[in-house]
């Protein structure tokens, strides 16, 4: 008998997504609402209707995973981008061309706004190249027609929008000599050789794709960009995503609140106490207990975010009504909405909301982590420290809080107090791998 399970290894075998991440009852909300919609009330039936067509895969897939992207997400990133961009521009720096990859691009709003930045630095077009890709037949068309509503445009810095946009009735339409400076292609990033046809990027923005995925997924994710990216080159990714590519072999860019990262060599990762990969072909180990603790066990935002809770309906697949009552939020239901609040950027609001759990539930190491790594992104170190100093109280060897204690001490120079978490970590590696 066909199961919401049978439909969830489907979405992962094909997308690789990750129905603990992406949250279970998402996932049969979604099913239940298309086949609602359809008519249809035999699940082995949708399941076959799965295997037999690619584009319906992809609406239930587009269902559990809603874009939410919008311009200039993570100012500081392009900002960071348009200092790359005029080395470029006034130096003998060798690169002629300027490659850049976006992916996933979703709807667009992060390839053009690349390609703004780049005009900004005063990079003529000639001396660059946007490259987007994206899995959804559907987001690809709304990009390549590039007219968006109000949503699209988020943040106190809008003058681009003046700038770059035309008011219509259907909503803002991007001006055409900036639609033109982008390459938009249709490819499956977790597969094998994405973008094999491809020259490598000096820069490649993947931001907020490994939160959704398997651990294999993510691994193939890692070798593409591996392949894909020339040496030193750059990443710009998820603040919830940038511990998984320093345990890749990364290291932070000195621009703060940018979420970028390059290549490095081994040596400075045995340096670090962190794991170490021995190629790009033994990804099979890149993401480690860190990274799979920071993306599960709640839903998120980012390029996709979970789909609604509450659809349009009120019964199952079965026929039988739905009962709908208030429920108290649990504790994993508002450290998941903290995510969705710092994901988005609110990090004063996800600041707020965690403080405020906090005061009811004193004894959370999560909680503190969070608090930990919402005041790393809002370059508050102090305050960073104390928080991570909290739950490492709680718990001495809690991994991803030693992982992000270390980083701060090394960023403060505090060799020391690096020293003395490294050695914590290179305990827990070595007990987890005894285990």
């Amino acid at each position: 008998m066909t199961s919401y399970n049978d439909i969830e290894k489907r979405l992962s075998e094909t997308f690789g997504l990750d129905p603990e991440s992406i949250g279970k009852k998402n996932i049969a909300d979604a099913v239940n609402s298309i086949m609602r919609a359809s008519g249809m009330h035999d699940m082995h039936h949708y399941l076959k209707m799965l295997e037999s067509s690619p584009e319906e895969l992809e609406q239930l897939a587009e269902q559990v995973v809603v874009p939410e992207t919008w311009f200039f997400r993570d100012r500081e990133s392009f900002n960071f981008l348009k200092k790359y961009a005029e080395k470029i521009q006034h130096s003998s720096y060798p690169v002629k061309t300027l490659r850049i990859l976006s992916v996933p691009c979703s709807t667009g709003e992060e390839p053009y706004s690349i390609a703004m930045t780049l005009l900004e630095a005063g990079l003529p077009p000639e001396r660059f190249r946007i490259d987007a890709v994206e899995i959804s037949q559907k987001a690809l068309g709304i990009a390549e027609r590039a007219v968006y509503g109000k949503g699209s445009f988020r943040g106190e810095n809008r003058d681009y929008q003046d700038r770059y946009f035309t008011r219509s009735e259907e909503g803002f339409e991007l001006d055409r000599a900036i639609t033109g400076l982008v390459h938009f292609y249709r490819d499956n990033f977790v597969q094998p050789d994405a973008l094999r046809n491809h020259e490598p990027y000096q820069c490649v923005y993947c931001k907020n794709l490994l939160i959704y995925l398997t651990d294999d997924a993510r691994k193939m994710v890692f070798a593409n960009i591996d392949r894909l990216l020339v040496p030193e080159g750059v990443v710009f990714t998820g603040h919830a995503e940038m511990m998984s590519f320093f345990q890749y072999g990364y290291s932070p860019v000195k621009h703060s609140r940018s979420f970028a990262c390059r290549k490095t060599d081994n040596a400075e990762k045995i340096e670090s106490g962190l794991p170490v990969q021995s190629s790009s072909a033994a990804a099979a180990s890149a993401v480690t207990a860190a990274a799979s603790a920071v993306t599960k066990n709640s839903a998120k935002t980012g390029h996709g975010s979970p789909a609604r809770r509450h659809r349009e309906g009120t019964g199952n697949a079965d026929g039988s009504p739905v009962r709908r009552h208030r429920e108290e939020p649990t504790p994993e239901s508002v450290l998941a909405r903290v995510r969705v609040l710092a994901d988005r950027g609110d990090l004063r609001e996800a600041l707020k909301l965690c403080g405020q759990f906090l005061k009811e539930h004193s004894g959370n190491k999560e909680a503190y982590y969070l608090m930990g790594l919402i005041n790393l992104a809002l370059d508050s170190f102090a305050g960073a420290e104390d928080f991570f100093q909290k739950a490492l109280y709680l718990d001495p060897f809690y991994y991803e809080a030693l992982l992000h204690m270390s980083l701060l001490y090394e960023k403060k120079d505090d060799q020391a107090r690096a020293s003395i978490i490294r050695g914590r970590i290179r305990r827990v590696n070595s007990e987890g791998k005894s285990s």
